[in-house]
């Protein structure tokens, strides 16, 4: 089964989603992905080490697009420190390398991830579903939005 709100794969029968915590009803989950295609990579799960991390990044981001998910919520957390955790930064660098080489379209760092001016408005006129699936993405330091479309 897929999750109507994230887009993950889910296990047949799940009635939560185990990545976004999303209640999963049956009629729904049969329906196939979500029109926007939106996908939740949590690579700070389990406090990784940053290699770590980075590599599950890379997988989930060739996954995500291999089956065609167009927007990515990736969180990798803020950090302890106050002012950004080394997963935070290195995630950033790599897709801001990504983006230069055309691989990754986009990149909204959740900081600036606003629905009413900016970047993040650019995409929720173009994906307006997103903006219930994005509740708690917007001013969040610790995601970073990826379009891969």
């Amino acid at each position: 089964m897929i999750c109507p709100v994230c887009g993950n794969k889910t296990k047949s029968g799940n009635t939560t989603c185990p990545f976004c915590g999303s209640a999963i009803e049956l009629s729904e989950a049969a329906a196939g992905p979500p029109e926007v295609g939106h996908r939740i990579i949590n690579i700070e799960q389990g406090r990784p080490l940053v290699e770590t991390a980075l590599k599950k990044m890379e997988n989930e981001l060739l996954r995500a697009r291999a089956e065609q998910v167009r927007v990515v919520t990736l969180i990798h957390g803020y950090g302890s420190s106050g002012k950004g955790g080394k997963i935070r930064t290195e995630c950033r660098k790599i897709l801001d390398y990504l983006v230069q080489q055309k691989t990754v379209n986009s990149v909204i760092p959740g900081e600036t991830f606003r629905k009413r001016n900016g970047s993040g408005k650019a995409l929720l006129q173009r994906y307006p579903k997103l903006e219930q699936r994005c509740l708690s993405d917007f001013s969040n330091p610790g995601i970073t939005i990826v379009v891969l479309s």
